[in-house]
């Protein structure tokens, strides 16, 4: 049987398919972590699989979609994580924005996917593949939503909306600038002064908490 890159044998059966579907998965999601998104191509994934790119491609359109698949199931496990938590937030909003806060800032690669979904993932992929990624959030949503509205009273279904949207834009933002260049790292440990990067998940949590406020006192 013949092999694909550097391992691989050729995928044949269903289930073969789909552990090579899931290995390309795996692959992208640790390079990912590791590198940043940003930073990872669909040779480094194909690479890191142990096939040859023209394999990998008849898997995944693009690698702008192995992200989005990616981000589905980032968004899902977020969703499930932030019920659970949201269900043992107490009566003060501030705990509620705390919770909600940290359930971003604990999953580095929802950040990272928040960032860079609307910024590059969603322009090189056909529609069919668009419409599965925003139809899996918009589940996610409606899973969260009314987590959020139980925690929140006095906060409508518009307003609990606004709460996640915003929270996950100043997510996708100050993920960004927390996690400058290493050249801008290296300066920060010559002169802090010179080059000042936000604390990510303290900003976030002071931010969700201002937001909040502003909506219960609207």
């Amino acid at each position: 049987m013949r092999t694909e890159g550097t391992g691989f044998l050729r995928a044949r059966r269903p289930e073969q398919k789909q552990q090579r579907y899931a290995a390309i998965l795996d692959a992208a999601r640790e390079l990912a972590l590791r590198d940043g998104v940003g930073a990872v191509s669909l040779a480094d994934i194909a690479a890191e699989v142990g096939m040859h790119k023209s394999a990998l491609l008849k898997y995944f359109e693009t690698r702008e979609e192995i992200f989005l698949r990616l981000a589905e199931t980032e968004f899902g496990e977020w969703a499930a994580g932030a019920i659970a938590a949201l269900s043992t937030a107490g009566p003060d909003p501030r705990q509620v924005a705390d919770v909600l806060a940290n359930s971003v800032a604990d999953r580095p690669l929802f950040c990272q996917l928040l960032l860079y979904s609307p910024l590059t993932l969603e322009r090189n992929v056909s529609l069919e593949v668009v419409r599965a990624f925003k139809q899996a959030v918009n589940e996610s949503l409606q899973q969260v939503l009314p987590a959020l509205r139980r925690a929140l009273p006095a906060l409508g279904d518009e307003a609990c909306f606004d709460l996640f949207a915003m929270s996950g834009i100043a997510a996708a933002g100050l993920w960004q600038a927390a996690h400058p260049s290493p050249q801008v790292v290296a300066l920060h440990a010559e002169d802090p002064h010179a080059a000042r990067y936000p604390d990510f998940r303290a900003t976030l949590v002071r931010f969700v908490r201002t937001y909040l406020t502003g909506l219960l006192n609207e």
